[in-house]
């Protein structure tokens, strides 16, 4: 019985589909490029979603440890009053940690090094565990191990003071007036991720502290208290009742109170934006495999033009050729994104499993079907948007063009239905990219960032296809073929630019920016910027340590400055937690900051708002802020400021505005206050020495060396070491996000390979021809070396114009930087892109010299 007459259309698409699937067992090898551009292009976006969330499960599930305990209350040193310990001591276990900054020496040997000093309590660590190497001996506790044998207390260290120092476990050292005993190595604590000091980790007793003599009334150094609820009184809620508790009881106590489901806000928003930067270059890339994905189609279309023309033939209307076409697209398209999606689940399990401990921060590996739902998506929308326009051209080309030898390779511009379908999938891709991104702006400005890119690239590719068509006949045959090979009918002069271009830019733009922070940090230092920081300076000791150093170095420039440590705690009356605050401002509420005080504006910085105080200031208290600072906590001349100081609060009038150079690396301050603010407070100086002359490592060491013997409770800082220890971390970090942007060139040659595979049987055709007419295979080979080489020339070239505007962009715009061109690099990345191409053409085209004429002539 024949089928109702409405169910005919349905069973012939089911037909269609059927034949489609099963010509796809014989044709999965020509998908190749298509697979591997969409299998890398989801596995970027799915294993960085899934790595960022399995460091936020990290932190949820690892939060009590990470912090030390369920909540922790922190402040610029100061004893907390009997009602805060009590009320805390009611609640649960307690513990007090003091940190601060140190200068450690062998007792041995001439030598010094900045530690950052961590001086525990016996209930220490009240959950977690300190590994240490060697372990503790069966049934001795990790304190017992810090106590106090023959006149010398026990301490670990970081591995690094080993290296700074020279020294090995049982060595003597000696910081302030106490003596210590090297008993091992900090493999790893609690409550130390996220921390970057400016020197080793080291761990002694609560007793060592005191006998060091290094807390002092005005010491700069840090209270922690952290507290851990009874078992049966520690859910979620509890927490939250205690720490609201806590703030609502003591108000004014200066404490900056985290929970354990937010041990380390600064450390999670720095991730966050390091994985959405990653996520950007993973988007770039799927973008780029997009087009391999459109030149893979085209191949395909290619190869199957005799198929789609008996199809036609046979009667198939030309949407029923493309529909055959785009069921074996989308197929291809759902398998290679799941696959990506599988392998991007699993790279957090197992970057656990590789680096485990060595990495900065936890993760708790765990499937999510969000991210593989995501990933999926992403890799169907980009499949769509960039087979759009093939499938449309061979849904319009007649079945006698699909048999001749140029089909698709000149049919006309892209119907008015090809660019509907083009331009509604990636209007699709970019809405889901919107919807899916953690920050819909800075999507939003990606996306046009690539739509820009794109335009740009499209319209230098013709610009050089016209020029090259315009070009005046060259004797030399190769050079006439390779300039013809630039603006023929099918060139891969459009695929070269867009592919290979992106890859060029991104990579020339982070080179750029990298270099500049370079420059900035270290090539671009002042001449007259101090060589060392000396802080912690008490005033019974301010005027001799300040001889010592005219003494030692006569030739050198002091400057000094009070210095005291406060936390914002309130903007125009409106709690430091409330405020919001722009991304460059918000690290001034978090914590303390160093502030001071002052008859005169500092050196290095200059008012732009406002008037400085008379001098012998009485009135209430006034503060100068820094401008960019001030602009993004949105305050401006006459509003309020109120700091936590030694656990209590003082609220200031803006009274101006400072723009400082920070560049210059002279004392400055974020809060710079009247004089009157801190009338009778303990503070400590902040003292800098510059030295005229040139670098000196040996007289830097031995002026060191001796600060730390003569004043062993003054702290100091090399700047040079310093700026090294940045310039490494930069170098680090650098090498991380240009190995994730170097996968945009391993995309661009799956490309360029899909834009050879697809012309690959035009080039046949053609060289075939020349060789019949006389052309050697070392003409052809000249012709195509020059043709890939012009193309590397030209991508390389607009590559790093667009790459260097980037970096300057993002140097004056973002990082508030000023730039500058370095050729050296420049020149590299270019020559680096002109290789690329003139390797990757070569190989894609080398079959195409072998061919033979006869057996190519005889099957036509």
């Amino acid at each position: 019985m024949p089928a109702p007459e409405n169910s005919r259309p349905g069973a012939a698409q089911w037909a269609l589909a059927r034949f489609a699937l099963r010509d796809l067992r014989g044709s999965l090898r020509f998908y190749g490029v298509f697979i591997a551009a969409l299998v890398l292009g989801v596995m970027a976006i799915v294993g960085v979603n899934a790595t960022a969330r399995a460091f936020r499960d990290g932190l949820a599930q690892q939060g009590a440890v990470l912090l030390g305990g369920d909540l922790a209350f922190r402040r610029a040193f100061g004893a907390p009053s009997e009602p805060q310990r009590a009320f805390l001591e009611q609640r649960g276990k307690v513990s007090q940690i003091i940190t601060l900054r140190a200068m450690a020496r062998r007792a041995d040997a001439p030598g010094s090094a900045l530690v950052e000093l961590q001086a525990v309590d016996l209930a220490y660590p009240l959950t977690g565990a300190v590994k240490t190497e060697p372990p503790p001996p069966p049934g001795q506790s990790f304190f017992a191990r810090l106590a106090a044998r023959d006149g010398a207390f026990g301490l670990f260290a970081d591995r690094t003071l080993g290296a700074r120092l020279n020294v090995k476990i049982g060595d003597s050292l000696e910081i302030g007036a106490a003596r210590f005993i090297l008993a091992g190595w900090l493999a790893s604590e609690p409550d130390s991720v996220g921390l970057i000091g400016f020197g080793p980790r080291l761990i002694v007793s609560d007793a060592a502290l005191k006998a060091t003599g290094l807390i002092m009334p005005g010491s700069v150094a840090r209270l922690s208290l952290r507290l851990l609820l009874p078992p049966g009184k520690a859910s979620d809620s509890d927490v939250a009742a205690v720490q609201k508790a806590f703030t609502a009881a003591f108000p004014d106590s200066g404490f900056e109170v985290h929970s354990r489901a937010e041990p380390s806000p600064q450390l999670a928003r720095n991730v966050e934006r390091f994985a959405q930067f990653l996520s950007l270059i993973g988007l770039t890339v799927l973008v780029c495999g997009g087009v391999g994905v459109g030149n893979s189609i085209r191949g395909l279309i290619d190869r199957k033009r005799k198929t789609l023309a008996i199809l036609k033939a046979l009667g198939a209307s030309g949407g029923a050729a493309a529909r055959f076409v785009l069921y074996q697209a989308l197929t291809v398209a759902a398998a290679s994104s799941l696959i990506g999606a599988a392998l991007g689940l699993a790279l957090p399990g197992l970057l656990a499993k590789i680096l485990g401990g060595s990495l900065p921060f936890p993760l708790a590996p765990q499937l999510d079907g969000r991210d593989a739902f995501f990933g999926v998506v992403f890799g169907l929308l980009t499949a769509l948007a960039f087979a759009a326009a093939p499938l449309d051209r061979a849904r319009s080309v007649p079945a006698t063009t699909l048999l001749r030898e140029t089909a698709l390779r000149d049919i006309g511009p892209l119907g008015r239905r090809g660019r509907l379908v083009a331009a509604l999938s990636a209007a699709a891709l970019f809405g889901f990219a919107l919807i899916a991104g953690a920050d819909w702006r800075l999507t939003a400005e990606f996306g046009v960032a690539v739509l820009v890119s794109f335009a740009l690239l499209y319209g230098v590719a013709r610009a050089i296809m016209a020029l090259a068509r315009r070009a005046p006949r060259s004797r030399n045959l190769s050079l006439r073929l390779a300039v013809a090979n630039l603006h023929r009918p099918g060139a891969l002069t459009p695929s070269f630019l867009i592919s290979l271009g992106l890859g060029v830019t991104l990579l020339t733009a982070l080179v750029g920016v990298e270099r500049n922070l370079r420059a900035e940090i270290g090539e671009s230092l002042p001449r007259d910027a101090p060589s060392f920081f000396f802080f912690d300076i008490q005033a019974a000791q301010a005027a001799a340590f300040e001889a010592f150093l005219r003494k030692e170095a006569p030739d050198g420039i002091v400057a000094v400055a009070p210095m005291l440590r406060g936390r914002i705690v309130e903007v125009n009356g409106v709690p430091a937690e409330q405020v919001k605050a722009g991304d460059k401002a918000r690290w001034a509420l978090e914590g303390d900051r160093g502030i001071t005080f002052s008859d005169r504006a500092p050196d290095g910085s200059r008012l732009v708002a406002g008037q400085w105080w008379p001098q012998n200031y009485s009135g209430p208290p006034l503060v100068s802020m820094e401008s960019g600072v001030a602009q993004g906590l949105g305050v401006k001349i006459g509003d309020t400021i109120a700091v936590n100081v030694l656990g209590r609060t003082l609220t200031a009038r803006v009274a101006s505005l400072r723009k400082v150079d920070w560049r210059s690396f002279n004392i400055n301050f974020v809060m710079v206050f009247s004089r009157n603010a801190f009338a009778g407070a303990p503070f400590a100086r902040l003292m800098t020495l510059g030295l005229p002359e040139r670098p000196d490592p040996a007289r830097e060491a031995a002026l060191l060396a001796d600060a730390a013997k003569n004043f062993p409770s003054v702290a100091s800082v090399s700047l040079r070491e310093t700026l090294a220890t940045v310039d490494s971390l930069l170098g680090k970090l650098s090498v991380a996000i240009q190995s994730a942007a170097s996968l945009a060139f391993v995309v661009s040659a799956l490309v360029l390979a899909g834009a050879l595979a697809a012309g690959r049987r035009a080039r046949i055709y053609e060289a075939v021809v020349l060789k019949v007419l006389g052309a050697t295979r070392g003409r052809l080979l000249g012709a195509l070396a020059l043709e890939f080489a012009l193309l590397g020339a030209a991508t390389a070239g607009f590559g790093v114009a667009a790459g260097s505007v980037v970096a300057a962009l993002v140097a004056r715009q973002l990082l508030d930087l000023g730039y500058k061109f370095f050729p050296a690099q420049a020149f590299g990345v270019a020559l680096a892109a002109i290789a690329f191409a003139l390797a990757l053409g070569l190989l894609g085209t080398w079959r195409v010299l072998g061919e033979k004429p006869a057996r190519r002539l005889h099957d036509e």
